[in-house]
């Protein structure tokens, strides 16, 4: 009889302590520079493509990072992105007519989402999500030709609602493969996100490098039709 209520307490004792684990938040952020090309066209169908070294020389600031919250099965996860832009061009329009340029460009992506892991019993991840996708962009242009000028302007401000998977596969005891994919509509005529990151596990952070992909189909703006992100992206993954 002694025994028997040993071993109850015991197996009490230790659901309990299963249960807290499940009831517990635990969290990761990913701190990363993303090193993208800016892919575009005007509404007059122009090219607006700059490489990352044109953006890295034109760069006043930038921001980049993620938060994961997970509790069993639940995940919720927020992710932005941060630029800001200026340029100072000058030129002659014919002899003795100077022309100077200078544009300013600020841009913020943030995409939130919560989601439900299917795979939160086993090791690695797969979730299933439902979210949004922000995007604000603000350009300032100022031509000064001889003794004349002009100030053009516009913005962009898109909430656009999301669906996607996201998730961790392991690949050995040190290595994993992150992935995420996601596809919207709202204020933009469509919008979606495809990446994917090979994650080396050192103590209780990851080093994480591969490639990530946005863009937007963009029909109620004046000054861009479609606007994309894409490049290389390196950075830190550490869990508390």
């Amino acid at each position: 009889m002694k025994k028997a209520i040993v071993l109850a307490a015991a197996l009490m004792l230790g659901g309990t302590g299963a249960f807290a684990e499940q009831s517990k938040w635990n969290y990761r952020a990913f701190v990363y520079l993303w090193t993208p090309e800016l892919g575009g066209t005007s509404v007059t169908g122009q090219d607006m493509t700059l490489s990352f070294s044109d953006i890295l020389d034109n760069l006043d600031f930038g921001l980049m990072g993620a938060l994961e919250a997970n509790k069993g099965p639940i995940s919720i996860m927020g992710d932005f992105q941060y630029l800001d832009l200026s340029s100072d061009q000058n030129a002659a329009v014919g002899p003795g007519i100077p022309a100077t340029a200078d544009a300013d460009v600020s841009g913020f992506v943030f995409t939130g989402s919560v989601g439900y892991d299917f795979k939160h019993t086993q090791p690695g991840q797969f979730v299933g999500f439902g979210g949004f996708r922000y995007l604000g962009m603000d350009t300032t242009a100022n031509l000064s030709v001889g003794t004349g000028s002009q100030r053009v302007s516009g913005s962009i401000s898109n909430f656009d609602a999301i669906i996607g998977v996201r998730g961790v596969q392991p690949l050995s005891e040190k290595w994993a493969l992150s992935f995420i994919a996601d596809v919207g509509a709202g204020d933009s005529d469509l919008t979606w996100q495809a990446g994917a990151t090979f994650d080396r596990r050192i103590n209780n952070w990851n080093l994480s490098f591969g490639y990530r992909y946005i863009a937007w189909e963009i029909g109620n703006s004046n000054v861009v039709s479609d606007l994309s992100f894409s490049g290389p992206i390196v950075g830190a993954k550490i869990a508390f």
